[in-house]
């Protein structure tokens, strides 16, 4: 028997029913953690008692990076679960990043049309020297390599959004109500900008705060005098809350190229209404979701419960 001792009860029931339905034959989640092969928590500290009780078998700590659980000093590895409900909106912030850079719903627009631009437009038989490049007349490749992207917000999202984007070769800043400690900064590859040199500086800005009601909230905090300090060559993103921006101050920013474009899953009115000027400028370089970036919390419950059988599978090995 494969014991995983369930250290806090409290943990949602969805998730642990997910966990129950993929575990192998023979393992058991338990409230004993005599014997436990591993201990899964998620607000509730892992104590030197529950360690001792686990014993010799004990191999590794489980948590849920949803939660703010402690784990005493044991030797041994803590494995954090991540929330793939809100990685998901991480993923789908880079996707809007590249497929804006890239120009990509263009270039699928030309070539459905078969818009082929004059001396490209006869087909030819290719082979690894010889083919026939960029018949559609794509007039920028939208490389991201070494474009500045900022980060206003650096919680969770914020923090997987750069996780994410860092591989690319991109200059990461971020700016946040106080600036974090440099350890986590290069951690994360990340520089510390204010606001305003943030909106200055980045080709791409995208937005992960919290809204706030209320007379001291933030409400239209993000307005005409932030898109004026954004170059006319950025890009504005937010998943996060529609209420953070000033709508009528984006529209005029993309009708006027004060922006050059933006990507937006999230909108003062869900879902976003029918004579919204927002849709009329939606295309090529404003890209507009219906709040979908979060996965769904059904298949993030069950890629959590997956990514946990197979960490203590590794332990047992």
């Amino acid at each position: 028997m494969t014991r995983i001792y369930l250290a806090d009860p409290n943990i949602q029931t969805q998730q642990l029913d997910a966990i129950r339905e993929v575990l192998p034959a023979g393992w058991e989640l338990s409230d004993d953690p005599a014997g436990a092969a591993a201990i899964l928590t998620e607000n509730v500290d892992v104590t030197a008692g529950m360690l001792q009780a686990a014993g010799p078998a004990l191999k590794l700590i489980l948590r849920l990076d949803t939660g703010r659980a402690a784990v005493a000093d044991c030797g041994l590895p803590v494995y954090n679960l991540e929330n793939m409900g809100l990685n998901g909106v991480a993923e789908h912030v880079v996707t809007l990043i590249l497929v804006l850079s890239r120009n990509l719903l263009w270039s699928a627009r030309q070539t459905k049309a078969a818009a082929w631009i004059p001396g490209r437009d006869e087909p030819i038989l290719t082979d690894q020297r010889k083919y026939t490049y960029n018949w559609i007349g794509l007039p920028s490749a939208g490389a991201i390599y070494r474009k500045k992207v900022g980060i206003v917000g650096l919680g969770h999202i914020g923090r997987e959004v750069a996780k994410r984007l860092r591989p690319f070769g991109v200059q990461l800043l971020y700016t946040d109500l106080q600036r974090f400690d440099p350890a986590v900064e290069a951690e994360l590859g990340v520089s510390w900008r204010t606001l305003d040199d943030l909106l200055r500086e980045s080709d791409f800005v995208t937005l992960h705060l919290r809204f706030i009601d209320g007379p001291d909230g933030n409400d239209k905090w993000f307005g005409a005098r932030e898109f004026g300090l954004m170059k006319p060559t950025a890009f504005f993103i937010n998943t996060a809350r529609g209420r953070l921006v000033d709508e009528d101050a984006l529209i005029d920013a993309l009708q006027t190229g004060k922006i050059a474009g933006a990507g937006l899953d999230v909108f003062r009115y869900e879902p976003l209404p029918k004579d919204s000027p927002l849709l009329a400028l939606a295309g090529d370089r404003v890209i507009l979701t219906g709040h979908v970036s979060g996965t769904y919390n059904v298949e993030a419950w069950q890629i959590t419960a997956q990514e946990l059988v197979e960490r203590v599978q590794e332990a047992l090995k």
